[in-house]
C-alpha cells in the first residue's frame, strides 16, 4: 500500500511540475502614444504569447485599419520563453485627420494544441489617440519655420566630360571635312550652260548626223533625236517650255514672241516633218533625212542670238 502511494504522488507531482512550466494563450496589445500630430507614426504593438502547439491566425491588414493608414506591419519570429513561445506583432500607423481618431479592435484566433477543433477568440483593446494640428493657435495655413532656399544643381562630372568629348568631336568633324572639302577639285561647269543655245545645238545636230541610221529603229531615233534637240534650243533661247509643249503651242508662242511668219513657216514645216513620224509612224526615205537636217539647221541659224558667253573660244 505503501509502494502505491508513492507511486501516485510521485506521478501527481509530475504532472504539476509539467502544468505549472505551460503558459496559457494570451493577447495583449498596446499603443505607443495617445497624442500625436497630423502625420505622426503611431505603432500598435500586439503581444501574441502561447504554449508549443498552439497557433494564431491573424487577420488580413492590408492599405487602411479604420480611419488610419497602414505605413508597414512585422510580424516577429517566434521567441522562446518559459512554458512556450512570443511573438510581437506590430503595425505603423497614420493618420491626416483631427480630433479623437480610434484605433479600431481586432479579432484574433487562435488554435489550441490539446483541441484542434477548438477555436479561441480575442480581441484587441480598442485605442483612441487624440490627433491635433500642428499649426500654432490663431492660425490657419501652415507657417514655415524657416524660409525655403534654392537648392543649386549640381551637374555629375560624369555628364560634364560626356558634354565636353561631344563638343570635341563636333569640332574635330567639322575642321576635318572643311580640310577635305578644300582637297576635292572643283565641280566641272556643264559645257552647255556656257555656250550659246544655237552653238549647243549645232553640236548636237552635227553628232547626229554622224550616226550611222539604215534600220527603221535607227532612222526613228534619227527623227526623235532632230525633235528633242530643235526643242531644247527652243526652250533655251526663248524660255519656254518647249520640251512639254506640243508643235501647236510652240507656234502660239512663235507668235506672242513675234517671231516672223515666214521663220514660222519653216519651223512648221520642220515640226510637222518629224511629227508625222514620231506619231503617224511613217519611215521617210533617207534623202528626205538629209533635207530635213538643213532645215533644222537652218531654222537654229536663223533665230539664233549672238554674242553668247563661249567659254571654249576665250
Amino acid at each position: 500500500m505503501t509502494k502505491k502511494l508513492l507511486r501516485f504522488l510521485l506521478l501527481f507531482f509530475i504532472a504539476i511540475s509539467i502544468f505549472a512550466n505551460t503558459i496559457p494563450i494570451t493577447v495583449e496589445s498596446s499603443l505607443d502614444t495617445t497624442i500625436a500630430t497630423i502625420g505622426d507614426r503611431v505603432h500598435l504593438v500586439i503581444s501574441l504569447q502561447y504554449p508549443t502547439g498552439a497557433r494564431f491566425e491573424l487577420p488580413k491588414v492590408e492599405k487602411r485599419l479604420g480611419e488610419w493608414e497602414v505605413i508597414d506591419q512585422q510580424l516577429s519570429s517566434p521567441r522562446k520563453i518559459k512554458g512556450g513561445f512570443q511573438q510581437t506583432w506590430e503595425l505603423e500607423l497614420t493618420v491626416f485627420d483631427t480630433g479623437k481618431v480610434i484605433v479600431p479592435e481586432l479579432e484574433i484566433q487562435a488554435y489550441s494544441s490539446e483541441d484542434t477543433s477548438r477555436v479561441l477568440q480575442f480581441k484587441t483593446d480598442e485605442q483612441i489617440v487624440d490627433v491635433i494640428s500642428v499649426l500654432p493657435p490663431g492660425t490657419t495655413e501652415p507657417k514655415d519655420i524657416k524660409p525655403p532656399f534654392p537648392i543649386r544643381t549640381i551637374i555629375p562630372w560624369n555628364y560634364v566630360i560626356f558634354l565636353f568629348l561631344f563638343l570635341i568631336i563636333i569640332v574635330s568633324g567639322v575642321i576635318t571635312y572643311r580640310r577635305w572639302k578644300q582637297k576635292q577639285p572643283p565641280i566641272p561647269l556643264d559645257e552647255d550652260y556656257l555656250e550659246a543655245p544655237h552653238l549647243v545645238a549645232f553640236r548636237k545636230l552635227n553628232e547626229l548626223r554622224e550616226r550611222q541610221s539604215r534600220s527603221e529603229d535607227e532612222i526613228r531615233f534619227f527623227y526623235f533625236r532632230m525633235s528633242e534637240i530643235v526643242r531644247e534650243y527652243l526652250e533655251r533661247r526663248y524660255f519656254i517650255k518647249a520640251l512639254e509643249m506640243t508643235t501647236r503651242e510652240i507656234l502660239e508662242a512663235f507668235h506672242a514672241l513675234e517671231i516672223s511668219e515666214i521663220i514660222a513657216l519653216e519651223y512648221t514645216q520642220l515640226f510637222g516633218s518629224l511629227d508625222l513620224v514620231k506619231f503617224a509612224k511613217q519611215i521617210p526615205e533617207t534623202s528626205e533625212m538629209v533635207s530635213l537636217w538643213d532645215l533644222a539647221y537652218d531654222c537654229i541659224d536663223k533665230t539664233k542670238r549672238e554674242p553668247f558667253l563661249n567659254r571654249r573660244s576665250s
